[in-house]
């Protein structure tokens, strides 16, 4: 496998920051029905975020925090707060919505962009598609706003360049979904199961230093906001950072070993 070479195992830490924009893409906008099961996003910032950060402080580890803009404009004192932190803030659509070629999304890129750049103070460098759908003019849009990653893909196990794919400069970060914890819990499965699998595939990325990125979210249902899951992820993050040669950064510590050739990427 390319990478063998260099000894590094390099692993991003990304949050998705889902809320209500979740519910609210699922439900509807009336107010009025987000109770029960249809209001499981509340629990991101009463409760979820709150807990998630405050194991990562704990842990002395920084994270990549894709944000929507709808979250942003609802929680702006909580992303704040988490830039604040040290956390890299990314962008993450608007409200839930897919990119499919519409005509708008140029547009709400471009709003979600502003949002972030006024609120934190810097303009974001990253994406991740809100619900796992993008195309190629996604990518195009992207990088006429300077963004320099993308991180939606689940297509290789290291890091490669979207230049052919309409976003001259930029870089993929690929996702790994066995290493996403809604892929897991949406399923019901229990911290045990979700351990196993996750220690499973980790090894084995680690084993031909491979780029590997772990996605949790603060949400009550399919996040790992609740006080067991945060620390079934804590003993596995203190696991894994304990292997030979394994480093975890947010996603601007990916591109920083691109950039020094420490971390493997394809042309």
């Amino acid at each position: 496998m390319p990478g063998n070479e260099n000894r590094t195992c390099h692993v991003s830490l990304t949050v998705n920051l889902q809320g209500m924009s979740v519910d609210r893409r699922k439900h509807g906008e009336d107010a009025a029905k987000h109770f029960g099961g249809k209001a499981h996003g509340r629990y991101m910032a009463s409760t979820g975020a709150e807990r998630l950060f405050s194991m990562f402080d704990d842990l002395g580890l920084k994270a990549t925090v894709f944000v929507p803009g709808s979250e942003a404009l609802e929680h702006p004192e909580l992303v704040q707060a988490i830039a604040a932190a040290g956390h890299e803030i990314a962008a993450h659509g608007f409200a839930h919505e897919d990119y499919v070629g519409g005509e708008d999304e140029a547009a709400l890129l471009a709003r979600t962009h502003e949002i972030l750049s006024n609120l934190i103070g810097a303009v974001p460098k990253g994406w991740r598609a809100p619900t796992g759908l993008l195309e190629r003019a996604t990518l195009s849009a992207l990088a006429d706003l300077g963004y320099v990653y993308d991180a939606s893909n689940q297509d290789d196990d290291f890091p490669y360049r979207l230049d052919d794919d309409g976003a001259p400069g930029m870089i993929e970060l690929p996702q790994h979904e066995m290493l996403t914890d809604q892929e897991h819990y949406e399923r019901r499965a229990t911290h045990d199961k979700l351990m196993k699998w996750w220690r499973e595939e980790f090894f084995a990325l680690h084993a031909e230093r491979c780029y590997a990125q772990i996605t949790v979210s603060p949400r009550a249902d399919y996040g790992s906001g609740r006080a067991s899951r945060v620390a079934a992820l804590r003993g596995f993050l203190e696991e894994i950072r304990s292997l030979d040669g394994v480093r975890i950064g947010p996603c601007r510590d990916a591109l920083a070993a691109i950039g020094t050739g420490d971390l493997f990427c394809r042309s």
